[in-house]
């Protein structure tokens, strides 16, 4: 599954890097923009959620928009 979230209270291009590691973890690819928050997400929807994805990137300490 391939979609776009709004990720907001990134700062600077370490954020973004963080939130894409922990994904990365999840067998997520993401590309994430800290300028816009704008997250285009790649994932396999049968092993795992959007859901546990938004709640990975809000344990980072981030908001999903």
């Amino acid at each position: 599954m391939k979609t776009i979230i709004q990720i907001s209270g990134m700062h600077c291009k370490s954020c973004s890097m963080l939130i894409k590691s922990d994904l990365e973890d999840l067998g997520v690819n993401a590309d994430i923009d800290h300028e816009t928050g704008k997250s285009t997400l790649e994932f396999d929807e049968t092993k795992i959620t959007l859901e546990k994805i938004k709640a990975t990137i809000k344990e980072a300490g981030y908001s999903v928009n």
